[in-house]
């Protein structure tokens, strides 16, 4: 999971491009009515997003009819969001502009508001409001965004991710492959409030369980290749230096607490998973 760049050109414009390209002419008509009302609201969407607190915007009032048009304006096959989505994902390092830094496990599909189009109809094509995910992720987060103050998920414009263990693998070696269970904890001492917020963000997104529904797959993988390796080079410690520098390399292109590097530096850190698996095969 790796902070995401957000868009720096000028969203409104994105706004009133959308509005242009609309060929209901009722609905043109509305939606050009709102820019006046609808622009300081994306200035205030701006320097909220700057001093990060977001949480502090309320929502215009509008009629259901308003409300209606505003959020028909994202579609997301639309000439304007494809363009825009591929914009956001652009900005992004090579390694992740694909996959989903909600979960880290599926591709990106579409796009996430982070403060809900229902709730906020005026930010339904705001790039500062939209977050690359996978369906998945979108579907769990629903409309949920806030608690008060408190972020119910990370918002990866503005949350920074520290460089500091949260996620955890543990293992049963009873079956015929060991058997991860993910858990989050705290050993170095992240802030109270960032840690909460990651917290929200993996439970309300089933994160710990959807890693592991994943993991089986990546456990056999490395069960075989090392295997190999090992029949060429049988010194265990080498193995695992090997292992170490290749996951601080992933680590630092996907992410500090990347899953499947949490996964393979714990796994191999078992005497018990090389001598059932590896040694004695």
């Amino acid at each position: 999971m790796k902070n995401l760049t957000n868009f720096d050109e000028d969203s409104f414009a994105v706004y009133k491009d959308a509005v242009k390209r609309k060929r209901d002419i009722t609905k043109k008509n509305v939606l050009i009515g709102l820019e006046s009302r609808i622009e300081p609201q994306f200035i205030l969407y701006a320097e909220k997003f700057n001093d990060k607190k977001i949480y502090e915007i309320t929502s215009l009032g509008f009629d259901d009819a308003e409300k209606s048009v505003l959020i028909d304006l994202y579609q997301y096959n639309s000439y304007v969001i494809r363009s825009l989505k591929n914009k956001i994902l652009d900005k992004q390092i090579a390694t992740i502009n694909a996959t989903c830094q909600y979960c880290t496990l599926n591709s990106v599909e579409t796009l996430d508001h982070f403060i809900p189009k229902e709730e906020f109809p005026e930010f339904s094509v705001n790039p500062l409001n939209l977050l690359p995910c996978c369906p998945t992720c979108n579907s769990k987060k629903s409309y949920l965004c806030f608690d008060g103050e408190e972020s119910l998920f990370l918002n990866l414009y503005l949350d920074e991710l520290p460089n500091k263990k949260y996620l955890k693998a543990e293992f049963d070696f009873n079956n015929d492959i060991p058997l991860v269970t993910f858990s989050l904890y705290n050993p170095e001492n992240i802030d109270r409030i960032n840690f909460r917020t990651i917290r929200n963000h993996y439970e309300r997104l089933n994160l710990l369980e959807r890693m592991r529904e994943k993991s089986n797959e990546i456990i056999t993988e490395i069960i075989n290749s090392l295997r190999t390796y090992y029949k060429l080079d049988s010194d265990i410690e080498s193995l695992k230096n090997f292992i170490v520098d290749e996951e601080n390399e992933n680590k630092e292109a996907y992410g500090y607490n990347y899953w499947k590097s949490v996964l393979r530096l714990s796994l191999i850190q078992y005497d018990e998973f090389w001598k059932k698996y590896i040694i004695n095969q």
